[in-house]
């Protein structure tokens, strides 16, 4: 089963921004991955045009998410329409099926959402995400579910990126966050959050110890497509990931 996909923030932010995220590409379709996630804010004057990086993409038979670091719903809770044309034109010259962004300040009654629909429905080849980031507004179960339940009253063809350590970042508990945003999940962004020393880090996965990481993933089908988004190093150690998590969904599966 080939649904792993590896975004490139997972490789060392150095030589990422060295060598550019181009680099990281055969690397990774050697890997076994079924895709990768390109991250606006590791792109730099290295890597190619985006268009490109398309082909090269392609070429290797990649699926790809784009992510951007942009919230959805500005402070006013309107609509982040300059931001979203940006990355959607962006999204498209890269080949991106998926686009993913963050909340932002979605306020119920005063977002409006029609207006999203009307965006959304101009990329129909495109498809929107929006992730739990770290922050207390989007990153908040509340907030969240009011905007799902919202745009799914509305028709509006966005879904979710759950993330399965950004809830202990922003304070949330993960076993409420399934519960109540489950039916919205598209795909899954794995890592494994430590406490070190009252501080909240990112660590590699690690199998076999009941952690939180393996709960939020065998919560939902073995199909659901999935990130590692967590340290990968050394690179070269990425293949022996992708096997690990598809080990664990044929598990899953037999179980």
């Amino acid at each position: 089963m080939k649904n792993v996909i590896v975004p490139i923030n997972a490789f060392d932010r150095f030589e990422v921004l060295k060598k550019g995220q181009s680099s990281f590409i055969r690397l990774i379709a050697e890997s076994g991955a079924f895709g990768i996630e390109i991250r606006r804010e590791l792109l730099s004057e290295q890597d190619p045009p985006l268009d490109s990086m398309r082909k090269e993409i392609e070429a290797y038979q990649l699926f790809t998410v784009y992510s951007a670091p942009i919230e959805l719903w500005k402070e006013d809770h309107g609509l982040n329409v300059k931001e979203l044309n940006a990355i959607f034109q962006e999204g498209r010259a890269l080949g991106a099926k998926w686009i993913k962004v963050s909340l932002g300040h979605f306020q119920k009654g005063q977002s409006n959402l029609m207006e999203l629909n009307i965006f959304l429905n101009q990329h129909p080849r495109i498809q929107l995400l929006v992730e739990n980031d770290q922050t207390l507004h989007g990153g908040n179960i509340n907030q969240l579910t009011s905007f799902f339940e919202s745009a799914s009253e509305q028709a509006t063809p966005v879904e979710m990126t759950f993330d399965a350590g950004n809830w202990y970042y922003s304070g949330q508990d993960v076993d409420e966050a399934l519960t109540k945003l489950s039916p919205y999940v598209q795909y899954l962004h794995l890592k494994q959050v430590e406490d070190d020393n009252g501080e909240f880090i990112t660590v590699p996965l690690q199998k076999d110890g009941g952690h939180s990481w393996e709960k939020v993933m065998n919560s939902f089908s073995a199909e659901i497509i999935k990130a590692l988004e967590f340290p990968i190093e050394p690179k070269e150690k990425t293949k022996e990931f992708v096997q690990m998590i598809t080990e664990s969904e044929v598990f899953t599966c037999n179980s």
